[in-house]
């Protein structure tokens, strides 16, 4: 009983047909091997075949089968390489230039930007969480920001909305407390959050605003878009393209023209993802 298969890798499939009861099956074997012991599902009848080259011209050869059908081969088409990815590099690496700037500069960067965007209408909110110094909450604690005073939570959270962008001072006061003076950055798009614990006493203390800190984040949030930046060059990793294109956002680079480039950016990369390979399997469709 002869068997024929097509040459593949090394594991081949064939069809062959049981000389006791006519049953037809297929099976896989190892491209090597010259003859193969093969069991009737049918019958359960033993017989051995002999394993040959695939050959269209010979009578009783026998298709490559998937799931019943001839095995059939589908290539997606090759699409020609563009400039897109190049452009989005680009604007991410100017992304990346204002957000560094924006950081070495933050305070007055800060400052000018914020003041344009408040005159637009622009509003932020912010969050406050206000414990003592065993973390737990404090009764009766007032708080006034940006002319306007409210309560906090039973679990000590303050919420407040619509407040105008920039720096302002939170003026915290529960009795038995020092007074505080806590100045905070408010910025658009994200909700300002600060974990404030009180002191006991009956002094009246001021935090200044952490500039170093706030120029650290728009450093680390805008190499994150260098990364995606290189990524488009090298037309590999998809996701960190769209990662850096996304954090790139919340870098504020010059603030809002730092988004809008952000968001020209994400856009292109969506547009041409099928340059892009993905460092395993080739392309990425």
């Amino acid at each position: 009983m002869n068997i024929y298969f097509s040459v593949g890798e090394k594991i081949v499939k064939g069809r062959t047909t049981c000389p006791k009861c006519k049953h037809e099956f297929v099976l896989d074997v190892e491209k090597d091997k010259e003859t193969y012991k093969v069991t009737c599902p049918n019958c359960n009848n033993d017989f051995t075949i002999k394993i040959s080259s695939y050959d269209p011209n010979e009578k009783g050869e026998c298709s490559w089968e998937e799931h019943g059908e001839p095995r059939k081969t589908i290539l997606s088409s090759i699409k020609p390489r563009t400039n897109k990815p190049m452009i989005a590099a680009v604007l991410l690496i100017i992304v990346f230039c204002m957000g560094l700037t924006t950081a070495v500069f933050s305070e007055t960067f800060v400052e000018t930007s914020l003041d344009i965007a408040s005159e637009m209408g622009i509003k932020g909110t912010v969050e406050l969480l206000v414990t003592d110094q065993m973390n737990q909450s404090i009764e009766n604690v007032n708080i006034t920001i940006d002319g306007r005073t409210g309560n906090i939570t039973v679990e000590g959270l303050f919420h407040l909305e619509n407040v105008t962008l920039g720096k302002q001072a939170a003026e915290i006061y529960a009795e038995g407390y020092n007074k505080l003076s806590y100045e905070i950055l408010v910025l658009p798009v994200i909700t300002t959050y600060h974990e404030i614990k009180m002191e006991e006493g009956t002094e009246e203390k001021t935090i200044p605003f952490d500039a170093l800190g706030c120029s650290l984040i728009f450093a680390i949030l805008s190499v994150f878009a260098l990364f995606g930046a290189v990524s488009c060059l090298k037309r590999k990793h998809f996701d960190v393209a769209v990662a850096g294109s996304i954090i790139g956002l919340f870098s504020f680079g010059f603030f809002t023209i730092g988004a809008i480039i952000s968001i020209i950016a994400f856009v292109i990369i969506l547009k041409c993802k099928e340059e892009f390979d993905d460092g395993k399997k080739g392309k990425t469709f």
